[in-house]
């Protein structure tokens, strides 16, 4: 070491670009001059150095998201959209670690460069099942699951513009129902259901996750915030979620930043919509032809009318993230406006989203937080308004004869102008949604963390209505105005603290959690309104001018009320997953969980779940196999429980009975026993089994799952008859009753073709479901079946559904139609039976005539989809559809039929109708075939990398989005995809539909 020259120094403080790769700082200290042997090794270790690189696949494509971590530390970087990366050294010796997920990690000593040029992954042989994927209250890989979990990563969402986050994955998960009956209204929410329907009174859907946050609320989410939509279908998964898992459990997780350079992406659409299909009903001459009415001298096409032709919706998105090893963060924010339609409808919103992690005390400490705000502007409409479209007769005219600037006010039952109800009137409210999340997780040993999480949720509502003085009820009343306003809030918390435990030893691996939840939930408001105003002027903003009694003494239950409601809810969790040389699994996991609305003897339930998997791949007799890749076997048992029903319901409850006058002469408020208690309310208690095949093969080419399960629900609440005496009310809240279903779903992937310039992958989902009612009664609770769904008048046709003891759930409760006699008089099989005598439906035909003649629960559910790509262009379609069952047709059963007196019908009336001159009745002639096969999507973009460019910006991506291109279809009514397909009675074609859309979307998309 002697005979030492020292070198000069020197400090560069440029950072340049130039080839493709970053030119980052590199600081030397004084090096000593050794021999060319000697030198590399003590000069690179005292050394520091910035180290860049980019990160391709095996084709020599960009790979974002890798990460970059140096062996042995926790130091590590994320690769940016470009692939590129950079990485500060203390050892310019170290060794690097290249990891993402579908990739083969690779390392890569440093060796004192500065510049690592290009580094090439090879995707690994299981890429499907080295997936991470969240499961609640922690992550596994997805070849560590025993469970039926499924996942939708962002880059699979459907694309183009949707109202609601689960519009996104829409036929892309078996086993679960996404169904909306108003794709085109943006104020519109969706109805989910796994598995099928179950429960009477405690609710069919799933629990909502969000970040972690059980009861999560969907409508403050972007859709470009989301990272991942997963499914946890089976007991076993959902166990650890307890009283409210029965309906399955969706987890939403919203993007996170990482470490590496600030990037940002905007990501921004325009969309429009128009009408995909409109009813056939009678022109103005074809009515006046048929002699419907009288003709009051006009041409109007109602439907038309309520119609916004030029409705335009925007979306535009920017967020920016980054960090360092130490400091991560993420922020967003976006702005969205979209027009209905209808007239009426619109939607403004903003949101802000924004997340942060910071490390400290040598990374033993991590303090994270998610914080949203969201707020919308809505204005509603009326779907029954399009009902009044088919109905009323053509030839009315919109506005006044005798008054063009007012409407033409229409009287009669069931009878308005839909144009004067959707203008003449302000309806809507202003939504406000906040999120604060903080969570600080503590790593006592290298196996051993602790996480404390608090969040509040927070959503207030202000709706405000007012019918003007052109309203149909200040000009048939004679006053100016009515407004009413409700003001209404909702405050949910949720505090966890968890530990959580991870420990491999020889060829055991262990992953555990344990932890205690406490939720609240509270919810109050009060509204208030008036009429009778001087003017319009103030609308709903000065609502004490009003003068509701005109003077005279009112009773204030009609003009004002308050309340206020709250539920806790207390958990212990826990949850142990092992296994095996990567081969035997076993996952345990149980939560005692408390709630307030329950009986005082009944607040507490346990909920276990057990599972097991057994990957044969891993054994000797399959190792070396040509065809499986992986296969594993699964098998899940959990039991969950519903409490989705109101609060207070197991409690005596008073109730006001109105105004008496006392012995002073003074009138006072009296109240009363509103309720029968009952303290023994308990947990509806569902018991799920589940058989389940994970698997692929042909190098992975072909990769899918195979579930088979059954589930039973017990103890289902309802309101049930009970008798007065010794009850106080002839209805009461009970557990009585057990349902069952059983199902099974198919998933599959296949990467079809995969060359330097093309590619194509398709995957398929499909799903069998049946459920059924098993028993209604139980101790004095007794009853073997019950009706559901009255159809409205005029005519009370009666209920639509039988739900019986022992049949299948959805079934459909009418006549058998046997045709028409001489008069045109609708025919009906005496007793149900077809071949016996044929009577009159509407004279002759009582309640014993009535069968079961339909079923409206779809059997099956399909989905497929189709992505292709060359060079820069991508294409993507997407069908799904509905298989199975039937449809009530309320439109063809409603104005389809000639005895309907005075209003405009369907042209099928005098078609394929014409021979029936009768009043309706439910008989299955109305019923039609359900099913359906459509194209939902169709996607073509164009995506090109940017590396050197004057703005900076290193991708970008221009597509458009075709959504309901056609339906392939029997049904005869608007869409059968509106129609209602989850709860107890589905398949109902109702007469309020709004119309159905087919939407346009140019969207573009840029990272720099």
């Amino acid at each position: 070491m002697r005979n030492r020259k020292l070198l000069p120094g020197f400090i560069s403080g440029a950072c340049t670009r130039a080839g493709g790769y970053f030119v980052a700082t590199v600081l030397w200290g004084t090096i000593p001059a050794v021999t060319a042997a000697a030198m590399p090794a003590v000069a690179f270790q005292q050394t520091k150095v910035t180290v860049t690189g980019k990160v391709t696949d095996d084709k020599g494509g960009v790979l974002p998201g890798v990460t970059v971590q140096v062996k042995g530390t926790q130091t590590a970087v994320v690769s940016d959209d470009a692939g590129m990366f950079s990485l500060n050294l203390d050892n310019a010796n170290a060794t690097l670690v290249f990891s993402a997920v579908g990739y083969t990690s690779r390392e890569e000593p440093v060796k004192g460069r500065t510049d690592l040029g290009t580094i090439a992954l090879q995707p690994s042989k299981a890429t499907a099942l080295d997936e991470v994927v969240v499961i609640g209250y922690g992550t596994a890989r997805k070849q560590d699951l025993t469970t039926a979990v499924a996942t939708v990563n962002n880059k699979d969402f459907i694309q183009g513009a949707v109202n609601n986050p689960m519009q996104l994955v829409d036929g892309k998960v078996a086993g679960v129902t996404v169904s909306q009956t108003a794709v085109g209204d943006p104020n519109a929410g969706v109805s989910l259901q796994v598995r099928g329907a179950s429960s009477f009174k405690a609710g069919n859907g799933p629990l909502v996750v969000i970040d972690g946050m059980p009861g999560g609320d969907l409508r403050n989410l972007a859709q470009q915030d989301i990272a991942s939509i997963t499914v946890l279908k089976d007991a076993g998964a959902a166990a650890i979620y307890g009283a409210r898992g029965a309906g399955g459990v969706i987890l939403v997780q919203t993007k996170r930043g990482r470490a590496g350079k600030v990037t940002f992406n905007y990501d921004g659409y325009i969309d429009h919509d128009v009408v995909a299909k409109k009813p056939d009903i009678l022109s103005a001459g074809e009515f006046l032809e048929h002699k419907r009415d009288k003709d009051f001298g006009s041409v109007t096409n109602w439907y038309d009318a309520l119609i916004r032709k030029n409705n335009i919706g925007q979306n535009h998105y920017l967020s920016a993230s980054g960090g360092n090893e130490n400091t991560q963060f993420r922020i967003s924010g976006n702005y969205r406006t979209k027009e209905g339609i209808d007239v009426a409808t619109n939607r403004k919103e903003y949101g802000l989203r924004a997340n942060f992690l910071q490390k400290a005390l040598n990374g033993k400490l991590e303090l994270g937080g998610n914080f949203s705000y969201r707020t919308a502007n809505e204005a509603y409409t009326n779907y029954g308004a399009f009902k009044q479209a088919i109905r009323l007769n053509p030839t009315i005219p919109i506005m006044d004869p005798n008054d063009p600037l007012m409407y033409n006010t229409l009287q009669g039952y069931d009878t308005y102008n839909p144009v004067q109800d959707l203008l003449a009137r302000t309806s809507g409210a202003e939504q406000e949604y906040t999120v604060i999340d903080l969570n600080a997780k503590l790593h006592l040993t290298k196996d051993l963390n602790t996480v404390v999480n608090f969040t509040r949720q927070g959503h207030n509502m202000l709706k405000q209505e007012y019918w003007g003085a052109k309203s149909a009820g200040s000009v048939l009343n004679n006053y100016i105005g009515e407004a009413r306003i409700q003001n209404e809030k909702w405050a949910d918390y949720n505090f966890e603290w968890l530990a959580n435990y991870t420990k491999r030893f020889n060829e055991h691996d262990i992953q555990a959690v344990a932890g205690y939840n406490y939720q609240e939930f509270n919810n109050y408001g009060s509204w208030l309104k008036n009429k009778r105003f001087p003017s319009d002027y103030f609308g709903y903003n000065n609502i004490g001018q009003g003068n509701w009694g005109d003077g005279q003494p009112i009773n204030m239950n009609d003009v004002m009320s308050s309340w206020r409601s709250k539920e806790q809810d207390i958990s212990f969790l826990g949850r142990v997953m092992y296994n095996y040389r990567q081969t035997y699994f076993v996952t345990l996991s149980g939560r005692y969980e408390g709630n307030s609305k329950f009986g005082p003897s009944n607040k507490w339930g346990f909920f276990p779940g057990v599972s097991v998997g057994w990957k044969l791949t891993n054994e000797e007799f399959l190792k070396d196999n040509d065809v499986f890749d992986d296969l594993k076997l699964r098998f899940s048992y959990g039991v969950t429980g519903r409490n989705g029903f109101d609060r207070y319901v197991a409690l005596a409850k008073y109730s006001p009975y109105g105004q008496y006058l006392d012995d002073n002469n003074q009138w006072i408020r009296v109240f009363g026993p509103g309720n029968n208690e009952n303290p023994n309310l308990k947990w509806e208690r569902q018991v799920s089994y589940n058989l389940g095949l994970d698997f692929g093969i042909f190098k992975n080419k072909l990769s899918g799952s195979l579930d088979f399960y059954y589930k039973k629900g017990s103890d289902l609440i309802n309101d049930y008859t009970v008798p007065v005496p010794p009850y106080l009310h002839d209805q009461m809240f009970v557990n009585v009753g057990t349902q069952s279903s059983k199902g099974v779903e198919l998933a599959l992937n296949w990467n079809a073709v995969q060359t330097e310039d093309f590619s194509y992958n398709t995957n398929l989902t499909f799903s069998y479901n049946r459920s059924r009612m098993d028993k209604f009664s139980e101790g004095i609770f007794k009853t073997d079946q019950r009706t559901l769904h009255d159809l409205p008048s005029p005519g009370n046709p009666g209920p639509a559904f039988m739900l019986r003891q022992g049949f299948a759930i959805g079934n459909f409760w009418g006549y058998k139609y046997a045709g028409v006699d001489d008069k045109g008089n609708i025919l009906v099989w005496k007793g149900g039976v077809p071949g016996s005598e044929k009577i009159d439906a509407t004279n002759s035909a009582g309640e014993e005539d009535k069968t079961i003649i339909g079923n409206g629960m779809p059997k099956f559910e399909a989905a497929w989809g189709h992505t292709f790509t060359y060079k820069n262009i991508d294409l993507s379609l997407f069908l799904r559809g509905r298989y199975g069952y039937q449809i009530l047709n309320l439109y063809q059963m409603y104005y389809g039929l000639q005895a309907e007196p005075a209003v405009n019908l369907l042209k099928d009336a005098y078609t394929r109708n014409g021979q029936i001159k009768s009043g309706k009745v439910i008989t299955d002639y109305f019923l039609e075939n359900g099913s359906y096969t459509r194209l939902d999507n169709l996607t073509l973009g164009w995506k090109k990398q940017l590396r050197e460019n004057a703005v900076g910006f290193s991708s970008l991506r221009v597509y458009g989005t075709v959504r309901n291109l056609f339906t392939i279809t029997k049904y005869t009514g608007l869409d059968p995809a509106a129609v209602n397909v989850t709860g107890l009675d589905p398949g109902i074609g109702d007469l309020d539909v709004y119309p159905t859309t087919r939407s346009f979307t140019l969207g573009l998309q840029l990272n720099f």
